[in-house]
């Protein structure tokens, strides 16, 4: 989050990479190897100073470009090439991206809160001992919130029939759901009117989107989840949760959502954290599970990260239970 990112310098992971972000001149993100080349000290524990990045151990500093600007206790010159590989960054809504990748991407993978109706938007943040692939598909996934969150979201003994349509995106895959009135949990009840239609989606490279709309087209809630894994077989997930501006004050919807929300977490942290240690037993990693009818996005989600390219295939309608 840009938020945690302030005077000191912080260690972040991503894929199994170990990142230092600081402020550089101007305040920009910078992004390098959390590592000093003379003698491996990590940069995070060090300082930031005039918008370098001082090494805790001997002091030497870097540019955010990598360049060596200061050696202490000697005349050496500034280096004019980089001694460490300086990664792409940059901020946006509310975010702090990195890419590994050779060339700057031209945009950060963001998807912008609906402007056309007001909003009240928080964001959660949380990390999970699992897969990109089985956290994405638990965050979309509606056949479990029967058993993991009953009572919260659904009842085993409370489900509709409803019409659900899934297609491919230009970058990932949709589940459009229609004819679903409200939630039989606590959370529906207590926060949502009538449903009109609801919409999960996965987009690459790891954004994860829940969308509530009325029977009018407007929006109940948008929850957008960018998952990042660290390499060490976990995830962090930054969550973005927006709600209509109603009746309730903002601050108020925002404390009650956010326990609501953070006991709803918890319960998916359990599951996926069992699932995860349970392959390990077995050593089934990475074996391919067995899917099911009611997997609508799984086997998809699965696909694009293996081939980190859109899937074709035809659209496909069905009915469910839920």
């Amino acid at each position: 989050m840009s938020h945690e990112l302030r005077n000191a310098p912080l260690a972040r992971q991503l894929f199994g990479l170990p990142l230092v972000l600081f402020r550089g001149e101007g305040g920009d993100v910078a992004a390098l190897p959390d590592r000093c080349p003379h003698r491996f000290a990590p940069l995070s524990a060090g300082k930031v100073r005039d918008g370098q990045i001082e090494c805790p151990y001997h002091g030497w500093r870097f540019a955010a470009d990598g360049r060596c600007t200061r050696v202490p206790g000697t005349k050496l010159a500034t280096c004019s090439k980089p001694l460490l590989d300086s990664w792409h960054s940059c901020e946006a809504d509310g975010l702090v991206w990195v890419s590994l990748g050779p060339e700057r991407p031209q945009t950060p993978p963001t998807a912008p809160a609906p402007q056309q109706q007001d909003l009240d938007t928080f964001w959660m943040t949380d990390q999970v001992q699992c897969s990109l692939q089985d956290a994405a598909e638990n965050f979309l996934d509606g056949f479990h919130t029967h058993f993991v969150h009953a009572g919260w979201i659904r009842h085993d003994r409370q489900r509709q029939k409803l019409s659900v349509r899934v297609r491919a995106l230009a970058d990932g895959v949709e589940a459009v759901y229609s004819e679903e009135g409200k939630q039989s949990g606590l959370i529906s009840r207590w926060f949502e009117g009538e449903r009109g239609v609801s919409m999960g989606r996965f987009r690459l490279p790891g954004l994860a989107e829940i969308e509530y709309r009325d029977a009018r087209g407007g929006l109940n809630l948008l929850v957008s989840a960018w998952m990042t894994p660290d390499g060490d077989g976990q995830v962090r997930l930054f969550a973005r949760i927006a709600t209509t501006r109603g009746v309730l004050p903002g601050l108020l919807k925002r404390l009650v959502l956010r326990r609501l929300f953070r006991v709803i977490l918890r319960q998916d942290r359990q599951i996926l954290e069992r699932v995860s240690a349970n392959r390990v037993r077995f050593h089934t990693t990475p074996a391919t599970p067995l899917d099911g009818p009611q997997d609508l996005l799984g086997p998809s989600i699965r696909q694009l990260l293996e081939h980190g390219q859109p899937l074709v295939f035809a659209e496909r309608e069905l009915e469910i239970w839920l």
